[in-house]
């Protein structure tokens, strides 16, 4: 779709963020800033704001929707819960309905991943697997990727010409004396949060070996979706895949640890 290039900030962002304007090129995109701001840094800033405030109020519009799931969980006998904690579950994303959000399920997502595209096959590997363990908040971010990267390119080209701005803002302060964690601090079973932690590896990669079965795992959980990894196996795993000792191992971990939380 054309856009104007004198068309208002807010007519941009609003294109942006329904996938109308996935088109425009960095080059369009700095022309557009330029016109609207001639580079001024108070206008920039404030450009920056009006989009990240649109960014979070776009987020805002979705919830992470688990009642149909828990509802067919409970009925195969999978789930023990009353149905009074149904019914407040209900409740309370029927609430969210009629407010305008938008319930996001596990189907929904993988579904509009693979309208975008898959970069390849180990991208569609590593979404398969997320819907097959539902993982929502893999999916959920992979599927915000896509749908606000034309927002991003913009916010990319606002940061780029203030200069000093962070790409990303801060939301965590730094804690430089923090403990780094050492093996012994992860629990026995964890999540796959807690083994890309531990191995250093990405999600989508830990995800490529869970269906080749090159690493350690186990199904728990709801409809034996949950992923969960024991940390032995793992420690045993790395251990022989990097050839090295398990003193050797903890010792490498543990200072990998640590560098990242000085970073």
């Amino acid at each position: 779709m054309s856009m104007a290039i004198n068309m208002p900030l807010g007519g941009l962002i609003d294109k942006s963020l329904k996938g109308e304007a996935r088109f425009a090129h960095e080059e369009w995109l700095r022309t557009y800033v330029k016109r609207l701001t001639n580079g001024n840094k108070t206008k920039l800033k404030q450009a920056l704001n009006e989009v990240d405030e649109a960014i979070n109020k776009w987020r805002d519009g979705f919830f992470i929707s688990t009642y149909d799931e828990k509802l067919s969980a409970v009925r195969q006998g999978k789930l023990n819960m009353d149905s009074q904690e149904l019914e407040d579950i209900y409740n309370e994303e029927t609430y969210l309905q009629k407010e305008g959000k938008t319930g996001l399920v596990a189907d929904f997502l993988y579904n509009s991943i693979a309208q975008y595209g898959f970069i390849n096959e180990h991208h569609r590997d590593a979404i398969e697997s997320a819907w097959m363990f539902h993982d929502m908040e893999f999916l959920q971010q992979q599927w915000e990727y896509y749908a606000l990267a034309q927002i991003r390119s913009l916010r990319a080209v606002i940061v780029s010409m203030l200069g000093t701005v962070p790409t990303t803002p801060e939301t965590e302060p730094q804690n430089a004396k923090r403990e780094p964690k050492r093996i012994e601090d992860y629990p026995e079973v964890f999540d796959i949060a807690l083994c890309c932690e531990l191995t250093n590896y990405a999600k989508d990669t830990i995800y490529k070996w869970t269906r080749t079965r090159e690493i350690p795992c186990h199904r728990s959980g709801t409809n034996g979706r949950k992923l969960v990894f024991k940390r032995d196996e793992i420690v045993a795993w790395m251990t022989a895949r990097k050839q090295e000792t398990k003193d050797e191992f903890i010792k490498r971990m543990e200072s990998q640890l640590a560098a990242r939380l000085r970073k």
